[in-house]
């Protein structure tokens, strides 16, 4: 995103560029204006005149009759993508494993895994967005909601009377552009909580277990999400109940999943041994059934684009097609497994699979062949991995902890990179999570500790000593992380894009965490002038496209300017996403022959008037074209 807007621009004078002679000009053709450049707009401090115009486009300026004048708006179309806008992947890092503690002793102890989003607007400006630093949620052993500054750990707010067992989401759930907490009170009640802490909402019905977890999707794709429960699904708005699972909730220790598992434009959802269609139809239920804990994920295993589902439970590993076909099942594991983590280990371009199970690790290939194993203490509990390549070397490394310490794994073998023994947890389902918290532009790893007395206390941070390990996103939202499932502005998309697809990964981030970005230009493509007198109408039409490999953010401003002794704010708008690749229809701007600047006009994308943009741009000084063509002589 933009923070500013830095132009450097010319002035040039229409002298100098090929017109009709005008009857207002003097007696040798040129116009009759002043050649002093314009004062910078306050927003602009750092304009400069340059000797030849930025992306300058020359228009015929006659003046038609006014009954002929109109403009033909641009065709939309393809443009090639840049190769610069596309990401690459991370360099290896120069000692990946030294590692340091960022902050530490937040407050409280915690089972609550750390959740992260933008909730504060730490740069003043008005907006809480990805510019702002990242805000890490939990829960307390003793019922504290807590939110902290993810770059130092101080604590914006906390408040008392929250389910320490459960495990909460963060989302825009009522689509109002601003992050919400979503989270269990005490008494059973699933709530949904501003960033402030204020409640929006309250559940119309109780959740009858302690151990929820929850999650944020669109189901329906109709705009408006819904909040999903081990038990329920809610209106996103109100709270009200849409349906719940008709099957026996038996098992103890389970989370709910979403996603488009067979591509018919609605999410079907998985809750503990069962798919059910958007609308709460059941749809097949597994072949396994766990005794404590039923764990999934869903990854691309065969050719086609439909997702594939892992099931963990009892001992089992099986794998189910997206409608309910059994692939094959092998045991595996225990009766108490923890929570799956899905990635490429090894670097192979394959994904593989790994979770805890009480005293042992265990990867396997997506076939059901093990891989590996490695020795932990997982007694009590049921604590879940996640995964990310923090070496860069290409190949996904394996976090988790246990009852008495916090690993980082070699993803392909097992061999034990990181561990640090000051980490006490009794664990539930907790896992590491994975963003970069500080917003320095290096990853940080967040771990949950719950043992009174012990060195680490609550929430962690840890991050490589030189900031090296590479970007990350900034926000972690929900146990059912799948980089697609809800955007990192906190919104959740009507359709998001099948994470099996673009990253095959679960519970992890992939190597190059979306790293594309988009690139925007705005250009004059034609103008009118039907009448130099003051109030006479000028008609300008504009285009926009992005050579970027990302789409736009929705809704993207745009501004445009008179450019005479100072540049001055004629209007602004905003534009839909622009896809990748593309350049929409163009658009036409009306404004009278007093606004158009004696010494031409500037258009800017990602430019609300103020300078402020909502884009992360690979390129971002191509965003200005100019028309210095200036009618009827000014």
């Amino acid at each position: 995103m933009r923070r500013a807007t830095f132009f450097a621009f010319a002035v040039l004078l229409p002298a100098c560029i090929e017109t009709d002679v005008n009857p207002k000009d003097d007696a040798t053709g040129g116009p009759l204006i002043d050649t002093a450049p314009p004062d910078c707009p306050p927003h602009i401090p750092d304009c400069e005149d340059t000797e030849e115009p930025i992306d300058t486009q020359v228009i015929d300026t006659e003046v038609p009759d006014p009954e002929d004048c109109a403009v033909e708006l641009a065709p939309a179309g393809s443009v090639s993508v840049a190769e610069v806008c596309e990401g690459a992947a991370p360099t290896p890092v120069t000692d990946p494993w030294q590692v340091k503690i960022e902050w530490t002793g937040s407050r409280d102890n915690t089972y609550h895994m750390g959740l992260i989003a933008n909730l504060t607007d730490d740069d003043g400006d008005g907006d809480v967005d990805e510019t702002d630093t990242p805000d890490v949620v939990y829960i307390s052993t003793n019922g504290r909601l807590v939110v902290l500054d993810g770059a130092t750990g101080a604590e914006h707010w906390s408040a008392m009377g929250y389910q320490a067992y459960a495990v909460g989401a963060v989302a825009d759930v009522d689509s109002d552009g601003v992050t919400d907490i979503l989270t269990v009170t005490q008494v059973g009640e699933i709530v949904a909580l501003d960033a402030s802490g204020a409640r929006m909402w309250t559940s119309t019905v109780p959740s009858t277990g302690l151990f929820d977890i929850l999650t944020v999707a669109d189901l329906d794709g109709d705009g408006d999400p819904e909040v999903l429960s081990n038990e329920y699904v809610l209106n996103g708005q109100d709270g009200s109940l849409i349906w719940s699972p008709p099957a026996n909730l038996s098992i103890p220790y389970h989370g709910p999943i979403a996603g488009d598992f067979d591509l018919d434009g609605d999410q079907e959802v998985i809750i503990q041994d069962t798919v059910y269609d958007s609308d709460g139809t059941l749809l097949w239920s597994a072949s396994i059934k766990g005794i404590i804990g039923h764990w999934s994920a869903v990854l691309n295993y065969d050719d086609d684009d439909e997702a594939e589902i892992v099931m963990i439970a009892g001992g089992k590993y099986t794998l189910y097609e997206h409608d309910g076909v059994e692939i094959f099942k092998v045991s595996a594991g225990t009766e108490q497994p923890g929570a799956p983590c899905v990635g490429d280990f090894d670097g192979d371009g394959e994904a593989e699979i790994a979770w805890a199970s009480t005293f042992s690790f265990n990867a396997y290939e997506l076939n059901g062949s093990e891989i590996w194993s490695a020795s932990i203490d997982d007694t009590s509990g049921l604590a879940g991995c996640s995964a990310y390549d923090l070496d860069g070397d290409g190949r996904l490394e394996i976090l988790f902890t246990d009852h008495r310490a916090f690993y980082i794994f070699d993803g392909a073998t097992g061999a034990v990179r990181f561990t640090n023994t000051d980490h006490r947890s009794d664990t539930i389902f907790e896992y590491p999570t994975v963003a970069d918290v500080d917003n320095d532009g290096s990853a940080e790893i967040v771990i949950a500790s719950s043992e009174s007395g012990a060195a680490l206390d609550g929430i962690t941070v840890f991050g490589h000593d030189g900031d090296g390990w590479p970007k990350s996103g900034t926000t972690w939202h929900a146990h059912d992380f799948a980089v697609t499932n809800i955007n990192p502005d906190g919104s959740v998309p009507k359709n998001p894009e099948p994470s099996w697809i673009k990253h095959n990964v679960f519970r992890a981030r992939p190597a190059v965490d979306d790293l594309a970005t988009a690139d925007l230009s705005i250009h004059f493509t034609e103008h009118c002038v039907a009448s130099c007198e003051g109030d006479g109408l000028v008609r300008i039409a504009l285009q926009a496209q992005n050579i970027g490999a990302k789409p736009s953010k929705s809704p993207t401003p745009w501004a445009l300017y008179s450019i005479d002794e100072t540049v001055s704010l004629i209007t602004t708008g905003t534009l839909p996403e622009i896809a990748a690749g593309e350049k929409p229809e163009g658009w036409e701007v009306v404004i009278t022959a007093t606004q158009f600047g004696r010494g031409g006009l500037m258009v800017v994308i990602d430019d609300d008037g103020t300078g402020l943009g909502k884009n992360e741009e690979c390129v971002e000084d191509n965003n200005i074209d100019y028309l210095y063509d200036v009618p009827c002589g000014w």
